[in-house]
């Protein structure tokens, strides 16, 4: 078997390359490739030259997993039929740290240390695939719609701020400010209480729902003895907000639709899962990529930062032990907006929720719990590649 080591960087690589059985290296060092079309194909010309040396076809290529930087020379790698796997950086690390204590970190080390992975972990290679490519998607989609719904708020609140300088009633009229009956009648008055004043019952009324709880009389009453500050200036700032805030919630919209069919074509199973919705499942199932990377339900919830941090030392022992919390971020929070609704819509769960809680646990501990027991659900549906069906209870 050929192992190749790449340390990646953002204008060069890096690589080294060895053939298992035999110790063989195509060079004592490592080679230096520009980060461009006649870089890869040095590269590949390199491998495929050792293999024809060594008389080896089974090529496995390990790069480490360094943001975007890797995805140009993996998906060219990918593209020519090579077993290449994705390696994450502490692996690595801990693997160059076993060869001396004080082993020097450069880029010709990093592709050996790399290299000397793949070699040692032969039953723990897992190639890249097209479906993992749907996973890196929705990683990538659910992690800007993530970034995308904190400017959602941040619209809002500016949106709410200025409402309450120019037409505070307003917020006592509509349940949702931010809804299309409301903001409806923002624009089509210019943003301003004294035209509202002025408006027709008949032609207000047009723009508003069966569902608001306000009439056009009450809202006409209400803008002719507002406390709201008269001001051009607010009132602009106001129309500006309500534009911003149109605007990034198209962009959600957009994301989660996206999301949404790469959902329905890759992993619809995990949709049987009480409390899991799209773009929830989006944002886990992106984080987690392939489940053929996880050998147990354990290692799964590892991975997602839920596990507890053991801390033992002689007679002592924690008696509290908080998460490690290593991990994705976006994989946790994902787990845990599935545990606050799970246990009160799923018998199985809404048991054990009330188990923790007549053992004394605070509500956070016990949606702890129940974030490790949906981890454990989620790599079941996965891995049988079944839906979620509940047990009565």
């Amino acid at each position: 078997m050929i192992c190749v080591g790449i340390d990646v960087a953002s204008r060069k690589h890096d690589y080294f390359m060895l053939h298992r059985e035999t110790g063989t290296v195509f060079k004592k060092k490592s080679v230096t490739v520009s980060n461009t079309e006649q870089g890869y194909e040095k590269l590949r010309s390199d491998i495929e030259s050792f293999s024809g040396a060594t008389g080896d076809s089974d090529i496995r290529i390990g790069l480490e997993s360094t943001g975007i930087y890797s995805t140009n020379i993996m998906m060219f790698l990918h593209k020519q039929k090579y077993k290449v796997m994705m390696i994450n950086p502490i692996l690595t690390n801990m693997t160059r740290k076993t060869t001396s204590v004080h082993a020097p970190k450069n880029d010709n080390t990093d592709a050996q240390t790399i290299c000397k992975y793949v070699a040692d972990n032969p039953d723990k290679f897992t190639p890249y695939t097209s479906t993992l490519y749907h996973k890196d998607t929705l990683k990538s989609l659910s992690r800007k719609r993530f970034l995308i719904t904190n400017d959602l708020r941040k619209a809002k609140l500016a949106v709410n701020n200025l409402v309450q300088l120019v037409f505070p009633e307003l917020k006592t009229l509509f349940r949702n400010i931010y809804g299309g009956s409301a903001l409806a009648l923002l624009k089509e008055y210019k943003f301003s209480p004294r035209n509202i004043a002025r408006g027709r019952a008949d032609k207000i009324a047009s723009l508003m729902h069966g569902r608001c709880r306000c009439t056009a009389d009450e809202i006409i009453e209400a803008a002719k003895h507002t406390i709201g500050v008269r001001s051009d200036c607010y009132e602009f700032e106001l129309q500006d907000a309500v534009a911003e805030l149109e605007h990034v919630q198209q962009r959600v919209d957009m994301y989660t639709a996206r999301i949404k069919s790469i959902v329905n074509e890759t992993c619809p199973d995990i949709l049987s899962i009480p409390g899991v919705g799209y773009v929830t499942a989006g944002l886990i199932m992106g984080e987690i990529g392939d489940i053929e990377r996880f050998h147990t339900s354990d290692s799964l919830v590892s991975f997602s930062g839920i596990d507890s941090r053991v801390y033992e030392s002689g007679e002592y022992k924690a008696g509290h032990c908080a998460p490690t919390k290593r991990g994705s971020k976006y994989l946790r929070y994902g787990l845990f907006q599935v545990a606050r609704v799970i246990w009160q819509w799923d018998p199985v769960f809404k048991e054990y929720y009330q188990k923790k809680k007549a053992e004394g646990k605070h509500y956070y501990v016990i949606l702890g719990h129940i974030q490790k027991k949906v981890t454990r659900t989620i790599y079941s549906v996965l891995k049988n590649g079944k839906k979620y069906v509940s047990r009565p209870v």
